[in-house]
């Protein structure tokens, strides 16, 4: 997470603590996990006083757009029958819940689903989608799964008419206790982010109904979520538990504090550095990560890598910045190939997967920086899991650095931004923050015996976990 610098040009020790403070006001679990993750994206902005009846008129006028726009998505998509669903979810001793989408916070799981179906005899698992409605059901699980993966799953929407009915009633009260949580909340609060809020609040009090239908009886044993921690599948979540299923969080990526924040009983981070971290906020049952033996250390084919993710829309950076941060670690990179005499075609870029989404301007100087220093763009044919092979992989803050670990891979994080302090980055032994820097922590795993070394401190203090096993994830959980 980039964060403001402050005046004395340091960054923010510990934003998950700033955070926490800003929301430890709020009684309410669910609007509390809400407001603290609206709050993670700017931890440094300056208190705000509401006023107590703009306020309380602000939060029912958003109420009031989120149950009718809930409504108006059902109308037009629909929603999946609980009765005809209740048949497949009870026989079921695992379900996996998804948002309807093919993105970072579904691929890991939908993967290690489509593994899992293959490798097990039982009957396929049911498969919940997640999210506001934007299309039909069946176009929902196709963009989900675009390449078939999970062909023959039975999918179902935890929505429908009479679930939303249903829960107008606690839906209401929760919207109700908005008017006093947005009160105590000091942080900015724009009247999108109030709809928004609400909308998942009104939307989970359905999901909630719905699951007390379809999943009453002998249901399943465990629900495992690509995603969750919004109010929405929380709800969800909650009625599961109530129902005897443990629910579990497959995190999706690097554990920066209150976004990843969720009320399931067991959360599966990537690394044993992302499991401690959550494990300090009020939120899940139990933390933990897959173990994984530590992997040899590779000894690299003398190419290097360059992984950038600054360039993407959902990184806070990248909303004041656009792709400078990326552009400024190309500089940075071009300096440290001309200090080892590094080939410039030896240099592969990889860019965020959803580079293709950021505005024209900024993805063109992004690439037009790569071309003027004279690197080459990841050939589409060489797969991901080539990081292992390079003799230097430097990246952004991203879960890359877990990855590349994974694969016997001592990676070098580059940060050109100030950085959240209480993030695994932080701890890293070959984290690098300053330009002249980076030369050396190049030599540091250039040379066989340093490399070696640098990779036993790091896996020491980061434990990466295990790669996303359904089989594991089980047996663990």
């Amino acid at each position: 997470m980039m964060l403001p610098t402050p005046p004395d040009g340091s960054a923010v020790v510990n934003a998950t603590q700033v955070v926490s403070d800003r929301v430890s006001g709020i009684g309410d679990r669910l609007w509390q996990l809400e407001l603290a993750a609206l709050a993670a994206g700017d931890p440094a902005a300056a208190p705000v006083r509401r006023n107590r009846l703009a306020n309380a008129l602000a939060q029912l006028a958003a109420s009031m757009l989120a149950l009718g726009a809930l409504l108006m998505v059902l109308v037009r998509f629909g929603g999946s029958s609980p009765a005809r669903a209740a048949k497949e979810l009870q026989a079921a001793p695992l379900v996996i819940a998804l948002h309807g989408e093919d993105t970072t916070r579904t691929r890991h799981l939908r993967a290690a689903l489509s593994r899992y179906c293959e490798s097990d005899e039982t009957a396929p698992p049911p498969v919940l989608l997640l999210g506001r409605p934007s299309a039909p059901l069946g176009t929902a699980a196709s963009r989900l799964d675009p390449q078939a993966q999970l062909a023959g799953l039975p999918m179902f929407r935890p929505l429908s008419l009479g679930s939303f009915l249903a829960g107008l009633g606690p839906a209401f009260l929760l919207l109700l206790r908005g008017i006093a949580a947005t009160r105590a909340f000091p942080g900015p609060l724009p009247f999108r982010e109030r709809v928004a809020i609400s909308y998942r609040m009104a939307q989970g009090a359905a999901h909630a109904r719905w699951w007390k239908r379809a999943g009453r009886g002998a249901g399943p044993a465990k629900v495992v979520f690509g995603h969750t921690g919004t109010a929405d599948t929380s709800q969800l979540e909650q009625a599961m538990q109530a129902g005897g299923a443990v629910t579990v969080h497959a995190v999706h990526g690097v554990n920066n504090g209150w976004p990843f924040a969720g009320l399931s009983d067991v959360a599966v981070f990537p690394s044993g550095a992302d499991a401690r971290l959550g494990a300090s906020l009020p939120a899940y049952g139990r933390c933990l990560h897959l173990p994984l033996a530590r992997p040899a250390v590779v000894a690299g084919n003398r190419d290097w890598a360059l992984l950038t993710s600054y360039t993407h829309l959902l990184n806070p950076a990248f909303a004041t910045l656009g792709s400078q941060p990326d552009c400024e670690l190309v500089q940075w990179m071009c300096e440290a190939a001309k200090a080892h005499g590094q080939d410039p075609s030896r240099v592969f870029w990889r860019p965020h997967p959803q580079i293709a989404l950021v505005p024209a301007p900024e993805r063109e100087r992004l690439e037009q920086a790569i071309t003027d220093a004279g690197f080459i763009r990841w050939p589409e044919e060489l797969p991901y899991e080539a990081l292992g092979n390079f003799s230097a992989v430097v990246t952004t803050p991203s879960t890359v650095l877990v990855d590349a670990m994974r694969l016997g891979q001592p990676a070098i994080v580059v940060s050109t931004t100030p950085l959240q302090r209480d993030l695994l980055y932080a701890v890293h032994p070959l984290l690098v923050e300053d330009r002249d820097r980076l030369p050396a922590a190049i030599a540091r795993v250039s040379d066989p015996e340093s490399r070696e070394q640098a990779f036993a401190d790091a896996w020491a203090v980061i434990e990466p976990g295990d790669r996303l096993d359904l089989a594991h994830l089980l047996a663990e959980s």
